[in-house]
């Protein structure tokens, strides 16, 4: 489903992986291994073989739909608990989806998020949709993040205004299956939920209900989701033979050998589809917080669309520091052809009856030979086109090469302490019970 040229390169991609092929082939074993542990964190790896849970999901959202009851979405959930459902609705919509009336959406839901808790944004937003018309999707694994609990409370309190007695029908939560405050609320209200694995971590949830629920809701069949899913894991998790093959392997050797060998610890995700702009984000945080975690090593990821950051962070890229590796992601086949017409603006001509889509694949491939001129390595990823299997594969992908690529520099990818330290410091300033040492530290 994905393709791999690593041509741009500074050394032989092949060579070094089948240089470690035995160790590769170990740790392939040992995430397979851990994935079954409810006490680790690689419960992500095995999400495709519970249909069960994407029947009951794709069940829930098509009663929604077809009840007619709501118009709106409003997504309450911050960092892994709106990136990937941001990433995946941008990815299969129109930019315009919003903005399209009920039949042209076939009555899927219009969908808004609220993932930050800037005070003038959050209240323009909840204060403009109509209450009546909207479904509040509440995403928190813990069940007290606190940005998103803020906005939940407000949204309960107005509910309870405006809808009277049956506002929890306006309510789904996703969440823990037993522990945290979320849930406790859920179970006592009889609201209803639904459940994040706990041994699936929030940038690794994408393929939960966290990230198929509010996708099911605008109306997508997330069962081709698992298609995709199913495919990857037999392509890189099952088949352990041949390495050279397995594009998450690459990938991970690839930003291992360009920071420890070459010093290349910056890591552009440059896809050339704006529909692909937000995997970007959610690759930002993925690769961040997984591998971010000793001073010594570690690469820092950042966003970059093509071919609109050709004009704003290419020449950075370029003649900048050389401490840059760039992972272009490139689309095949769009699903339209954009013909420029002919024109009577002069020294123009050149441009008439040209493609939009012959235009993008020359400018990709054009920044990524006027890198590599620049010794600037690249690789690019190839996709056929933007559909739900072969997103959930590309996903996939990241994700494995995240875990590879942790094991290979010898760091735990799935916990998160500097996040968590700055939330103790975050309550000790709001003066929330039980973190008052934190503010004593700071005094």
């Amino acid at each position: 489903m994905l393709k791999l040229d690593s041509n741009l390169l500074k050394f032989n991609l092949s060579e070094l992986v089948s240089s470690q092929e035995g160790k590769l082939q170990a740790i392939l074993q040992d995430l397979e291994k851990r994935s079954t542990d409810q006490n680790d964190w690689l419960g992500w790896l095995a999400l495709h073989n519970d249909s069960k849970v994407y029947a009951e999901i794709q069940a829930y959202a098509d009663t929604v739909i077809k009840s007619n009851k709501f118009e709106n979405l409003i997504v309450l959930g911050i960092g892994g608990s709106a990136l990937g459902p941001q990433a995946l609705i941008q990815a299969l919509h129109s930019p315009l989806w919003n903005e399209l009336s009920a039949e042209k959406r076939k009555n899927g839901l219009k969908v808004y998020f609220v993932d930050n808790v800037d005070p003038d944004w959050t209240h323009n937003l909840l204060n403009e949709l109509n209450l009546e018309k909207s479904l509040f999707c509440v995403i928190t694994k813990s069940g007290g993040t606190a940005e998103t609990i803020s906005a939940f409370l407000w949204a309960i309190d107005n509910l309870k205004k405006k809808i009277g007695n049956n506002w929890k029908d306006h309510l789904v939560l996703i969440t823990d299956p037993e522990k945290g405050t979320l849930r406790a609320f859920a179970n006592k209200e009889n609201v209803k939920s639904f459940a994040v694995p706990p041994n699936v971590g929030g940038r690794f949830s994408v393929f939960s209900a966290v990230g198929l629920l509010p996708l099911a809701l605008t109306g997508i069949q997330i069962e081709k989701f698992r298609a995709g899913l199913v495919e990857a894991y037999k392509d890189l998790v099952e088949k352990k033979d041949n390495l050279n093959s397995n594009i998450a392997i690459s990938l991970a050797c690839a930003l291992i050998e360009a920071d420890q060998k070459l010093g290349k610890k910056i890591n552009p995700l440059m896809p050339y589809s704006s529909h692909l702009g937000r995997i970007s984000d959610w690759y930002v945080q993925l690769v961040a917080e997984s591998l971010g975690k000793t001073p010594q090593i570690g690469i820092t990821p950042i966003k970059a669309v093509g071919a609109t950051d050709q004009h704003s962070q290419l020449q950075l890229f370029a003649e900048g520091p050389l401490d840059k590796i760039i992972f272009f992601l490139k689309v095949t086949e769009f699903t339209h052809q954009f013909k420029v017409p002919e024109t009577i603006i002069e020294g123009f001509a050149d441009l008439a009856g040209e493609t939009l889509n012959r235009l993008i694949e020359a400018q990709q491939k054009g920044t990524a030979q006027a890198l590599a001129q620049k010794n600037v390595p690249s690789l690019t990823i190839e996709m056929s086109k933007i559909n739900e299997e072969n997103l959930a594969y590309l996903l996939f992908t990241f994700q494995l090469m995240t875990a590879v690529a942790g094991s290979l520099y010898g760091i735990d990818a799935f916990n998160q302490p500097g996040v968590e330290l700055s939330k103790k410091y975050t309550y000790a300033f709001l003066g929330k019970a039980g973190y008052e040492q934190y503010l004593k530290d700071l005094k």
